[in-house]
């Protein structure tokens, strides 16, 4: 697929798609090596539902209409900047109640700055193709839908459900297609689960919004996520690490943060690299002083 870039006629493939599904496909940018996002299209009987929109380079509208001739409906994992970009070519999003806030805040991107970035991102050889042009938006406020743990749509043939999993954000969650039996999962269970940033939640809260996905493992084959696709055992693995940072007994293994300054990463990680040193995926990052919730007194009443 390539999109027009000029009035030359110049062809730039902004955006690629790969069918993983009946009426379902995987999107990404064509050129982006950092930062490689996924999001996703499910082409339904009365709508199609786009989960996630990762970073905005490109008009991820206009492409999402080669794909499909239904309404688009435009739904969000969590609020981090690259799952989120291109939502700015439409008019509303579906977003977790609790990370409202947090997308809210993301508003700090002019068009201009987009295409910066993404020229910087791009290979050298091809920069010049990227132009200010329809295919960059500003991140300007939006329409917001909140969603709960729960909630549905239905796209007339087929339902897809909201599971909260917050963690990585305070409202990020799992999109489950009952029809597929694929989960679309964001950045909720991955290998390099990031809980230090700012807006996640404690360790022993995220624990619990993992056994409550737990509870919904039988209902998928499959785990199309943010960035890699996993089974569903790799929520056994979660469970079985951050249980282990609960009780004080994970590896403690010190990295660089994102953000800066020095993490702890729940199992110990080859050296200089990503993976395990045990050979198992998920791991997790924390900061060791949000472990546990803050201790919350409702009500003091005295007599």
């Amino acid at each position: 697929m390539s999109e027009t870039m000029n009035n030359n006629a110049k062809t730039f493939a902004y955006y690629t798609a790969e069918k993983i599904a009946e009426d379902s496909w995987m999107i990404k940018n064509a050129f982006v090596e950092q930062s490689y996002a996924l999001c996703y299209l499910i082409e339904g009987e009365n709508y199609a539902l786009l989960i996630d929109s990762i970073l905005g380079f490109g008009n991820l509208k206009t492409f999402c209409e080669t794909l499909t001739d239904k309404k688009i409906v435009v739904a969000n994992t969590h609020s981090h900047s690259d799952h989120i970009g291109g939502n700015f070519f439409f008019d509303s999003c579906y977003i977790h109640h609790r990370d409202i806030e947090s997308f809210q805040a993301n508003l700090i991107y002019s068009k201009e700055q987009v295409l910066e970035i993404a020229k910087q991102m791009a290979p050298e050889e091809i920069r010049d193709c990227i132009k200010d042009d329809e295919n960059f938006a500003d991140w300007k406020p939006m329409k917001l839908y909140p969603l709960y743990d729960g909630d549905v749509f239905d796209l007339g043939d087929r339902r897809i459900e909201v599971v909260d999993v917050g963690g990585h954000t305070a409202g990020s969650v799992v999109f489950i297609d009952h029809k597929t039996r694929i989960a679309y999962a964001g950045d909720a269970c991955n290998g390099n689960t990031l809980l230090e940033l700012p807006g996640g939640l404690p360790v022993i809260t995220y624990l619990r919004n993992l056994l409550h996905l737990k509870e919904h493992q039988s209902e998928f084959d499959i785990m199309y996520c943010g960035h890699e696709i996993l089974q569903p055992t790799i929520i056994d693995e979660a469970i079985e690490t951050v249980s282990r940072v609960v009780a004080g007994t994970d590896d403690r293994c010190e990295r660089p943060g994102i953000m800066g300054g020095t993490v702890l990463y729940a199992a110990e990680k080859v050296k200089d690299g990503y993976a395990r040193a045990d050979g198992k995926h998920f791991n997790m990052s924390y900061d060791p002083e949000r472990i546990f919730e803050p201790a919350e007194k409702r009500q003091i009443i005295r007599g």
